[in-house]
């Protein structure tokens, strides 16, 4: 593993492996939520020449090692994620469901607002004095 990157908290988080100082080859794309202690993994990709040599799952391995006690979730997935997937589980134990997030911090904006109307019947956002929800004033 070569390093890690992250971005802004509503951003993803990368583990990356280099050959050389700047040939991407590997990277893993990830958000956790410290408060629930779940972690979401967008995607793990290995430059075509580099697979099948067990890349990803370092990959895998290294994130599980940053986060030992984390729950896991991962994005839908191609007929080869989900059997890397069924393969890191037996390999781990630890589950990799392909559902949505595993807690409402990693769901993105709009996720969250979609949320919040279903739960509420109201809209996450405030409005403004005035003005209701849709926008249309009384």
């Amino acid at each position: 593993m070569n390093g890690i990157t992250a971005s802004g908290r509503d951003s993803a988080t990368e583990l990356v492996l280099l050959e050389g100082p700047d040939t991407l080859i590997g990277r893993l794309r990830f958000r956790t939520c410290v408060a629930c202690r779940t972690g979401r993994i967008l995607d793990v990709w290995v430059l075509e020449t580099w697979q099948r040599q067990g890349l990803g799952r370092e990959l895998v391995h290294g994130l599980l090692a940053r986060f030992p006690d984390h729950r896991w979730s991962t994005t839908s997935q191609t007929r080869e994620g989900r059997a890397f997937f069924a393969a890191m589980t037996r390999e781990t134990s630890i589950p990799f469901p392909h559902r949505g997030p595993l807690c409402t911090h990693l769901s993105g904006r709009m996720a969250r607002a979609w949320h919040a109307l279903a739960v509420t019947g109201r809209s996450a956002r405030p409005t403004r004095r005035g003005a209701r929800a849709g926008g249309a004033r009384r």
